[in-house]
C-alpha cells in the first residue's frame, strides 16, 4: 500500500477537495497524511470565541475532528500564517504563506515526506483552483518538494473540472434551487460569476482536456466528505454554503473529485488512480 500526502492551504479546504479521495484511500489501506501550509488565522472567527479566544487552536481542532471522519493518520502543519484574500494586508505579513520562500518552504514539506516516505504528494493546480495566494504557493511549494524529496514522490494536482461546473450550474436541479434563491432577493447571476471565477478575477479550475484522473465518490464516500465538512462549522460564510446545498446539487457539485498529472497526456479516465 502507499502513502499519499496531502497538501493544503487551510484547514477545511481539504474537506471540499480531496475528501472523498483520502477517504477511498484510507479504507482501502493506504497511509493518508494531511499537511496544511498555514494555520487558517484569517478565516471566520465563531462568535462563542469571542474577541479572545484562541481560532488557530479552535480550526486545528476542527482539521483532527475531519481527519478522524476521513481515516487520516496524520496531519502536519508547515507552520505559515494565513495570507488572507487578494489584495489585503496580511498578503505582506512576513510570516505569511505568500511572503515565504518557495525554496524554504519545499524544503519543510520534503521534510515531511521523506520522514513518510511519501509515494504521492496531491497539490493543487497551476491557479491554485482559485486564485487565492495561499493555493497559489501551494502550487509553486508543491512542485519544488517534489524535486528535492529524497523519493521525488509521484505527483498529483487537485483542480475543479470547468467542463463540469457549467453544466452542473445548467442542470434542473440546481436551475430550481437558483430560482428559489432569486425569488428571496439574491442576484445569482453574481453568484454564477462567483462560483465561475476566483479570487484573482480568473477563472476557477481548468477544461477537462487538462484533466488526468476523475474520482466518483460512492454515495456512502459522499455522506463520510459532508460530514468532513460539518466538522470546520466556524466556516459558515464557504462551508455552510456548500452544506446548504441540496442534496442533488451538493451531489453534482462534489461527488467527483479532479486530479491533473503533470507530464501526463491523454484524454480524463473515470478511474481510481493509486492502485
Amino acid at each position: 500500500m502507499s502513502t499519499i500526502v496531502f497538501l493544503h492551504a487551510h484547514p477545511d479546504d481539504e474537506t471540499s477537495q480531496t475528501a472523498g479521495m483520502m477517504a477511498v484511500a484510507a479504507r482501502g489501506g493506504h497511509r493518508v497524511v494531511t499537511v496544511f501550509a498555514t494555520d487558517g488565522d484569517h478565516g471566520q472567527r465563531p462568535d462563542h470565541l469571542g474577541d479572545d479566544g484562541d481560532l488557530v487552536e479552535h480550526r486545528r481542532g476542527e482539521a483532527r475532528a475531519a481527519a478522524d471522519v476521513l481515516g487520516v493518520a496524520r496531519i502536519d502543519w508547515l507552520g505559515y500564517r494565513d495570507s488572507g484574500m487578494t489584495g489585503w494586508a496580511q498578503n505582506d505579513d512576513p510570516l505569511s504563506l505568500h511572503s515565504a520562500d518557495t525554496d524554504h518552504a519545499a524544503g519543510r514539506l520534503a521534510r515531511i515526506l521523506d520522514r513518510e516516505d511519501a509515494d504521492v504528494l496531491v497539490g493543487y493546480d497551476h491557479h491554485g483552483n482559485y486564485g487565492h495566494p495561499d493555493h497559489l504557493a501551494v502550487h509553486r511549494i508543491a512542485r519544488r518538494a517534489v524535486g528535492v524529496a529524497a523519493r521525488r514522490p509521484r505527483l498529483l494536482e487537485a483542480t475543479t473540472n470547468q467542463d463540469a461546473q457549467l453544466e452542473m450550474l445548467d442542470s434542473p436541479e440546481a436551475a430550481e434551487f437558483l430560482e428559489t434563491l432569486a425569488a428571496g432577493g439574491m442576484d445569482v447571476a453574481e453568484l454564477r460569476r462567483m462560483i465561475l471565477t476566483g479570487d484573482d478575477g480568473l477563472p476557477v479550475g481548468v477544461p477537462q482536456s487538462e484533466i488526468a484522473w476523475a474520482i466518483d465518490l460512492p454515495a456512502d464516500v459522499l455522506e463520510l466528505k459532508r460530514r468532513a465538512m460539518q466538522c470546520h462549522a466556524s466556516q459558515t460564510s464557504d462551508i455552510g454554503m456548500m452544506l446548504a446545498l441540496p442534496k442533488e446539487v451538493y451531489a453534482a457539485a462534489f461527488g467527483t473529485e479532479y486530479l491533473i498529472e503533470p507530464g501526463l497526456d491523454r484524454p480524463m479516465r473515470r478511474q481510481w488512480p493509486f492502485d
